[in-house]
């Protein structure tokens, strides 16, 4: 970082305290009552509107990620509730596609669709100027956002949670690696063999059994426990998720994949304001997405001019937002992390 982005970061007590207060909500500790959210209608869309209990200091549109509650997912309510502590109004739209844990080649557009029709509503953003904040695969749609004419000069902070920079090395390491969470890689089949190389009913219900019941696994992932070796289709499944010459092969097409039909998740970082400060922040033992993505996209940004604030924590795992704050030698990093991010989304 350079003493110029270093200078993006050096924010004043208000922002200090809070994030206090955002860290203090984020273990579930009270710090006042706090208002339910409401829902609205944008452009056809619902909206979870989180309001502070004051007057807003700024706005934050929140892209939530892969996750089978979406906006209604707990962490994800948990940060939207902290936010709104620290004086912001926090914007959750409903992404269907999101929430139903696929990868497709219309969503990049239908994302930003979604965030031009909210930034463009003046009854939710007043200033037409607001932060975002998104969480794992969703960071793409954010920084397409920051890169876009419509709306890169309009935002005023960045933050993303165990976001990626190469989507061919997270895809590797989701299909290949043995440490990697097998849920990911069970998702990233389902996507591919629904949207680029369709297969049968039969395949994706099975396929489906199995990403259900792998969540129920209480003594880890035994897929040989899930699929019958007797059955011709159980076992060209357990070959796809589990033997390697398979899933390097299921690698390949993947890769084709993001050149092609789903190149609109690859990583851009054409901001149009280089000047929107923006926080990483990322599991150290993340199994989805791997902190060395955000550590990537932190070199990267650098290189551009674009001021970051990078915190690799084990506070969190991938997707998490309960913060431990036992963990004090960590605890710098994050909340000058988190000041930045507030004082950027004030404006």
């Amino acid at each position: 970082m350079t003493d110029g982005q270093l200078c993006v970061w050096q924010t004043g007590l208000s922002s200090w305290l809070s994030t206090l207060r955002l860290l203090i909500r984020f273990q579930g500790r009270s710090t006042g009552r706090l208002k339910d959210p409401i829902r609205v209608i944008c452009d056809g869309h619902p909206v979870d509107q989180y309001l502070p209990v004051g007057n807003a200091t700024g706005t934050v549109i929140f892209i939530h990620g892969m996750a089978v509650l979406g906006a209604e997912d707990p962490r994800v309510q948990q940060l939207a509730r902290a936010l709104t502590v620290a004086g912001l109004k926090v914007l959750i739209p409903h992404l269907t596609t999101i929430r139903a844990l696929r990868i497709e080649r219309d969503q990049p557009a239908e994302v930003q669709s979604v965030l031009e029709s909210i930034a463009g509503d003046p009854r939710l953003v007043a200033t037409g100027r607001f932060a975002a904040i998104a969480v794992s695969f969703s960071g793409v749609f954010a920084l397409r956002a920051a890169c876009s004419r419509t709306l890169g000069e309009r935002m005023t902070a960045l933050c993303l949670i165990g976001g990626y920079y190469d989507v061919d090395r997270v895809s590797d390491f989701l299909v290949n690696a043995r440490r990697s969470d097998p849920y990911g890689r069970m998702l990233m089949v389902r996507s591919y063999y629904r949207e680029v190389e369709p297969e049968s009913n039969e395949f994706h219900q099975l396929l489906e059994r199995c990403i259900r019941q792998s969540v129920k696994l209480e003594d880890g992932w035994n897929l040989r426990a899930l699929l019958d070796p007797a059955d011709p289709l159980q076992e060209r499944l357990y070959r796809l998720l589990d033997d390697a010459t398979e899933r390097e092969r299921f690698h390949r097409k993947v890769r084709t994949a993001f050149d092609s039909e789903w190149d609109g998740y690859r990583v851009s970082l054409e901001f149009a304001n280089r000047g929107t400060p923006v926080f990483l922040l990322h599991g150290r033992a993340d199994r989805v997405i791997p902190p060395g993505e955000s550590r990537r996209l932190a070199r990267q940004m650098t290189v551009r001019g674009i001021p970051n604030h990078l915190c690799i924590t084990r506070f969190l795992t991938h997707g998490d937002s309960a913060i431990r704050l036992a963990r004090l030698p960590e605890l710098y990093r994050l909340l000058k992390g988190f000041a930045g991010f507030i004082r950027g989304a004030r404006g």
